[in-house]
């Protein structure tokens, strides 16, 4: 994680089916885990926007 890689990347590179056990062996720093939701939600809301913008083109 130091090096960049998100957690999810880790899972993939461990080959873990839960993201619960690459957390086991990853000690996120509270910052890192609240910066990543934060722009999760960030991305979540630019969504939201461009599929309210597009439906009133609908129809």
């Amino acid at each position: 994680m130091r090096g960049g890689l998100d957690l999810l990347g880790i899972q993939a590179v461990l080959g873990h089916s839960w993201i619960a056990t690459t957390m086991r062996y990853n000690h996120v720093q509270q910052s890192r885990v609240e910066d990543a939701w934060v722009t999760g939600q960030q991305r979540a809301a630019k969504r939201l926007e461009g599929l309210m913008g597009r439906s009133g083109t609908c129809g």
